[in-house]
């Protein structure tokens, strides 16, 4: 067993466990809450705006998505590091000021090739985003060394009111301009207000210095270089839909894909911070490394795989109730992708697990091969319009969890189908959840004889009705499933028994309030 360096890093295994639990349950806990949130937000905007504004609005996203993933990926390698000094704070300043700087005359110099690919909209855009690069840049190294230290309250905080800050602007503009302005705006305010809480929480002297570049250059090129090539394999069916099928398309596109992604990426999102800083310390204090991937895997699957295919299932009925008639063809994206993005996840235990290992090379090799394999798929896939189109972003999805299972070979149980089969019960569960919405399907008549597709809004407390029974027959199948299959193999260590752990501690915590004080106190 590996032996603390340093005796700030030699806590217990129960103690570094507890850490990675609190700080899982509150990342968790707060993306819950921003989800629906961002739920409620999507179904206001999108009822208030139009395909073609979402469109637009999408291709700006992306950009900012990018900017904001390029700065964090700058300034991970403090938590790789073992002793971070001020000189690395500073350099890491130095570098996201230097890429900030870069991007806004980026944005600023190809302004007049947006016409040229048929996309004279985003020109409006251009001088939104060279602001944006400069603001994203300026947030604080400092505010990772918390998830260094195993303390992601901070991370939660700055999640949750970024998120708080997008809702109330995107509503409230959506309302009174209606257009994709309300989208640019409120996306402006939240990173806005991520990098005054950065400062705000972890204060620091705004030096400029590269003294420390090569303790940050070797580890971030490749990383950087990773992270690059699997942010543009993952939007480029976006790009490539509006670019040539025109935006109104890639606003049913970017809908569809936005509530696929609600339940895996975008849910399990802040949790992955626990993932990288987790792996870390294990590995700097613990042989345990393989364990811990696999009880990774086996949570994350757990979890996501049931929501993501029992989106799928009831997709027609959710798009309608909840976002309204106009985007039915959103459905046909959640049927394709909804499934395969849950496999997806599983990518980002891979690449947590390969930056501890330092094999960030590794992974830029995988992401750009996979980047030339989605372009050429999408390319082929919009000959045949939509519909092609969606098929290629199916097919793209199908590779990137082949070569995430490549690479997963390297840890955990060191097979290739190794990550999804530690979840094997989840697997089993999902089916039986599934012949069991197809048996009421068949029970409640096909969809010509309960008069699919619904014409009048008078047909709408039907399908409400319809929608609420796959729901909770979906739920009770999989939950029933999955405990039954526990208590048949001897109910060993996993996801069912953190659950009831779970439900115990908040039962405890609900019935007597004052345990835990008063257990203190008695200590």
């Amino acid at each position: 067993m590996k032996q603390p360096s340093d005796p700030a890093l030699g806590k217990s295994t129960s103690s570094r466990t507890s850490a990675l639990a609190v700080g899982a349950t509150t990342l968790l806990a707060s993306s819950l809450f921003r989800q629906v949130l961002g739920l409620i937000t999507l179904i206001v905007i999108a009822r208030l705006l139009s395909p073609t504004d979402f469109g637009i609005a999408a291709y700006f996203l992306i950009a900012t998505a990018f900017l904001e993933m390029m700065q964090r990926q700058i300034s991970m390698v403090l938590i790789r590091i073992d002793d971070v000094t001020q000189d690395h704070l500073s350099t890491v300043f130095t570098f996201q000021i230097i890429l900030g700087i870069a991007a806004a005359l980026l944005f600023y110099t190809t302004r007049p090739l947006f016409p040229l690919i048929g996309l004279p909209e985003l020109t409006q855009l251009a001088p939104v985003l060279c602001v944006l690069s400069l603001v994203i840049a300026l947030r604080s190294p400092r505010f990772i060394l918390f998830e260094r230290k195993l303390r992601f309250i901070y991370a939660a905080g700055e999640e949750t009111i970024s998120r708080v800050v997008y809702a109330i602007i995107a509503i409230s503009m959506a309302l009174i301009w209606r257009d994709f302005w309300a989208i640019i705006a409120a996306n402006f305010c939240a990173l806005t207000t991520r990098s005054i809480w950065t400062f705000s929480m972890a204060p620091m002297t705004m030096r400029l210095s590269l003294k420390r570049w090569h303790d940050c250059f070797s580890f971030s090129v490749w990383s950087t270089g990773a992270q690059i090539a699997q942010f543009f394999s993952k939007n480029m069916p976006q790009l490539i839909i509006g670019a040539t099928l025109g935006l109104s398309d890639a606003g049913v596109f970017r809908l569809g894909n936005r509530l696929s992604t609600l339940v895996t990426t975008q849910l399990f999102a802040p949790l992955q911070r626990v993932l990288y800083p987790g792996l870390a310390d294990i590995s700097r204090n613990s042989d345990r490394q393989d364990e811990a991937f696999n009880r990774l895997n086996e949570l994350l699957l757990a979890i996501v795989l049931p929501i993501s295919v029992g989106m799928a299932l009831v997709a027609n009925y959710l798009v309608i109730v909840v976002i309204g008639w106009q985007w039915l063809g959103a459905a046909q994206v959640i049927w394709v992708l909804a499934p395969l993005k849950a496999l997806e996840t599983l990518q980002e235990n891979v690449r947590s697990a390969s930056y501890v290992e330092g094999s960030t090379k590794l992974l830029f090799i995988r992401n750009f091969f996979l980047l030339i394999l989605v372009c050429l798929l999408m390319m082929v896939g919009v000959q045949f319009n939509f519909m092609g189109a969606l098929a290629a972003a199916g097919a793209a999805s199908t590779a990137a969890i082949f070569t995430t299972l490549l690479i997963a070979k390297r840890y955990g149980t060191r097979t290739f189908f190794g990550p999804i089969t530690v979840a094997w019960r989840s697997i089993v569960s999902t089916l039986v959840m599934i012949a069991a919405v197809f048996f009421v399907d068949s029970a409640i008549g096909n969809q010509d004889q309960i008069g699919w597709a619904f014409n009048t809004l008078d047909d709408l407390p039907l399908l409400r009705y319809r929608f609420a029974v796959k729901v909770l027959i979906g739920a009770f199948t999989y939950t029933g499933t999955h405990f039954l299959l526990w208590y048949l193999v001897k109910r060993p260590e996993g996801f069912e028994s953190l659950v009831l752990k779970l439900a115990k501690k908040i039962r405890t915590r609900v019935l007597n309030p004052n345990a835990k004080k008063h257990g203190t106190m008695e200590s």
